[in-house]
């Protein structure tokens, strides 16, 4: 599909009127405008722009926005552009959609990217500790923790940053397999055996839990 057009346009009826699930949320595809003001509202990240977007989905209940869900292929050179995989740029999720709603929507949204998006094969997404973000949806929904060097290894100083004065704080990488591909881990091999030591020296708990399914991270533990 072409990044710049708008997923609907390539989707059937039923999948344009969305369905309405057992908490009278409607789940639906939509265009960045409809997402925007729960984003400006909701999201530290702030409303999208025009174009670049491979999927949108909302939620909508009695007749306002309560979630939004936005994909799009990864921004970091490091991972595929070919539309194998796609990037969870944005997911807001607000009280009004009721319990587990994160749970629904992915559903919804992974049954859309399937049906309609045949070529992607991994979901990515990142996760912001400096916002409070723990992951804990992600691992809720199935999504597997695979960390860049940079968060095994933090430089000096921290947030990402090795030159002086650029700061970016360092987020958590998680993965969704939405189907079998052998070329996966590969992309996410970390070719830095001084992060990896550097990591079993001082991982915490919740780390080494979340490593279990991390192939490269559970060998070099032995």
């Amino acid at each position: 599909m072409d990044e710049g057009r708008p997923m609907s346009a390539d989707l059937g009826m039923f999948d344009l009127v969305g369905f309405i699930d057992r908490a009278d949320v409607m789940w639906t595809v939509a265009s960045h405008r409809e997402a925007n003001p729960l984003l400006s509202r909701e999201h530290y990240l702030g409303p999208l722009t025009a174009g670049g977007y491979a999927l949108i989905v909302i939620g909508k209940r009695g007749g306002d926005v309560v979630a939004a869900q936005v994909w799009r292929r990864p921004t970091s050179r490091r991972l595929p552009s070919d539309g194998s995989w796609l990037e969870l740029s944005r997911w807001c999720l607000t009280p009004a959609a009721g319990e587990n709603a994160g749970s629904r929507m992915h559903r919804y949204g992974v049954q859309l990217i399937r049906a309609h998006l045949p070529n992607v094969t991994t979901l990515v997404s990142y996760s912001d500790p400096s916002q409070g973000h723990d992951g804990a949806l992600y691992r809720a929904c199935n999504w597997h923790w695979r960390p860049t060097w940079l968060r095994l290894r933090p430089p000096p100083g921290g947030h990402g940053a090795w030159v002086p004065g650029e700061r970016q704080e360092i987020k958590d990488r998680w993965v969704f397999e939405v189907k079998p591909d052998p070329a996966r881990e590969a992309v996410t091999f970390i070719d830095d055996p001084g992060a990896i030591r550097h990591w079993h020296a001082n991982a915490t708990h919740a780390e080494r839990r979340w490593a279990r399914t991390h192939p490269q991270l559970m060998e070099t533990a032995r």
